[in-house]
């Protein structure tokens, strides 16, 4: 009778502290980064300083030894084919036991999420060489972004649910409302420390253009219009177009399942119609930010503070007068709380934190209002906003770590 397959290691999940914050990844997310393309792949190079051109990811493996098999590169030049592991950290090579594993002795490429602290494996359990790739500086996105869709799949899962709607009716109503802000915080915290971290790199109108096209992207485009966005500048797309515009992304996009209105076709001539009607969105927008209730007391009543600070009406301005009324329902408010406000944050400097959590729902999904309801935390004073949304993601995230049980 043979032997029991080991549970892979993609059921391993860790708290890590990146660079935006603690954050609760699973392996199993991490590979799957690498499984669907989901970082720039232009002008990489592995940490020895070699080029390195990826012809094929190869096989996900979910049973033991290496995460990914038969994968083929370009290594300096050279053709190179062999297995991937995945580590976040260089030493769980080491510690893994890898390294007198036969089973990762074809391994040829070693990827890991942070850099290594010290010197890391440069050969693999047969002692040919491998390669040390680092993944981090090539994400479309913050690490806590791809978290983030674990905890959103938990939300739509009803054990989770329950489980979370357990712990929170363990609490007294009060101790749940500062317990949901507390945790909002943190995902404002994480969001404009990344917006922080892409200025530094990108000028802020360029950094709009990539963050429009990422958002209406949806996760699964996101990649391919983060590359899009990278690769051709406001004006360069008004002249090639939409059709010129999808093709030159041909066999990378996801389509399987997408709505007409999410087609990624139909996303890319939203843009161009928002760059045709308003050409100085971006810079118009920036100047908009001071629109943005800032430095206010915060307080729960989001009817309130909605109604005092005509909330309402700055949605309509920012929807109608700076995007020309070309993006709109809950991707229009996704687009506002995950790029425009953190983003005229983190380059302002000003508190926007109560505007944004009192800012209307985006895309959430759909048990997110009745579990918020059940808690108590959703009421006629405290209409279903943003803020309530992140605040329940973040307690998601928190407790797939096994904290706050």
């Amino acid at each position: 009778m043979p032997a029991a397959p080991l549970t892979p290691p993609a059921d391993r999940v860790a708290e890590v502290q990146g660079l935006f914050g603690p954050v609760s990844l699973s392996e199993r997310t991490f590979q799957k980064l690498w499984r669907g393309g989901n970082f720039r792949a232009e002008n990489l190079r592995t940490l020895s300083g070699k080029t390195l051109e990826i012809v094929s990811r190869g096989k996900w493996n979910r049973l033991d030894g290496p995460d990914f098999l038969g994968a083929e590169f370009r290594i300096g030049g050279e053709r190179v084919v062999g297995d991937v592991e995945f580590h976040f950290y260089a030493e769980d090579w080491d510690a893994h036991g890898h390294g007198a594993n036969p089973a990762f002795g074809n391994v040829a490429l070693h990827v890991l999420l942070f850099p290594p602290k010290k010197d890391f494996p440069r050969r693999n359990a047969a002692g040919n060489a491998m390669e040390t790739f680092l993944l981090l500086p090539h994400l479309n996105v913050d690490v806590e972004e791809y978290a983030s869709a674990e905890a959103l799949a938990a939300i739509e899962g009803r054990a989770e649910g329950d489980a979370t709607l357990e712990f929170l009716l363990r609490k007294n109503l009060r101790e749940r409302e500062e317990l949901l802000v507390a945790a909002a915080r943190e995902r404002w915290a994480q969001k404009t420390a990344f917006m922080r971290r892409r200025l530094e790199k990108t000028p802020p109108d360029a950094l709009l253009h990539e963050l429009v096209l990422e958002t209406l992207g949806l996760r699964r485009n996101r990649p391919q219009m983060s590359r899009l966005a990278l690769k051709f500048s406001p004006a360069a797309m008004l002249l090639a177009g939409a059709e010129a515009l999808f093709r030159a992304a041909a066999g990378t996009w996801k389509l399987a399942g997408v709505r007409p209105a999410n087609h990624p076709r139909a996303r890319l001539g939203q843009y161009l119609t928002l760059l045709e009607k308003n050409p100085a969105w971006a810079r118009q927008l920036r100047d908009a930010a001071k629109r943005l209730p800032a430095g206010k007391d915060f307080f729960l009543s989001g009817k309130a503070f909605r109604s005092t600070e005509k909330l309402p009406a700055l949605r309509r301005f920012f929807a109608e007068e700076i995007f020309a009324g070309t993006v709109g329902g809950t991707r229009f408010d996704t687009l506002m709380c995950d790029a425009v406000i953190p983003m005229l944050a983190a380059e302002s400097g000003e508190n926007f934190f109560p505007a944004w959590y009192h800012w209307f729902l985006g895309d959430a999904p759909a048990k997110t209002a009745a579990l918020l309801r059940e808690a108590e935390l959703v009421s006629r004073e405290r209409p279903l906003c943003n803020g309530a949304f992140q605040g329940l993601l973040q307690i998601f995230l928190a407790r797939g770590n096994g904290a706050g049980t």
